[in-house]
């Protein structure tokens, strides 16, 4: 008998006809948990600089890894893959702020907590 015989699939021994429960597929990598609302969304793309809806982005982001929308701490390496660099993401929270889609408590030395402000 061949060693790998006794790893063969058997109707016998697994239940005639049963189907196979597929796997469910996993995401590979990081990935924005929604919902996003559009009305949100459309309110930060139309502010003039880019910069904007990337941080926009990264804070959806991390409220999906937090599961809150509130008390987001947003450093600037979590902006890193969208090239955006300190000054960068400033100007792109304070863009937020000011078109009131968050709300941001700056302390200095310390990366600013931001909350979602979602209608």
């Amino acid at each position: 008998m061949d060693d790998l015989e006794v790893f063969r699939y058997s109707h016998d021994a697994f239940g005639e006809g049963k189907p196979i429960a597929k796997p469910k597929s996993k995401t590979i990598g990081p990935f924005i948990r929604g919902p996003i609302p559009m009305d949100w969304l459309v309110r930060a793309a139309r502010i003039p600089r880019r910069n904007a809806v990337l941080v926009g982005l990264v804070l959806f982001h991390l409220a999906g890894m937090k599961s809150e929308r509130n008390g987001l701490v947003l450093c600037v390496e979590r902006c890193k893959p969208f090239e955006l660099g300190r000054k960068a993401v400033q100007r792109g929270l304070a863009d937020l702020e000011s078109h009131g889609l968050v709300r941001v408590d700056r302390s200095a030395g310390r990366c600013p907590r931001v909350d979602l402000v979602v209608d």
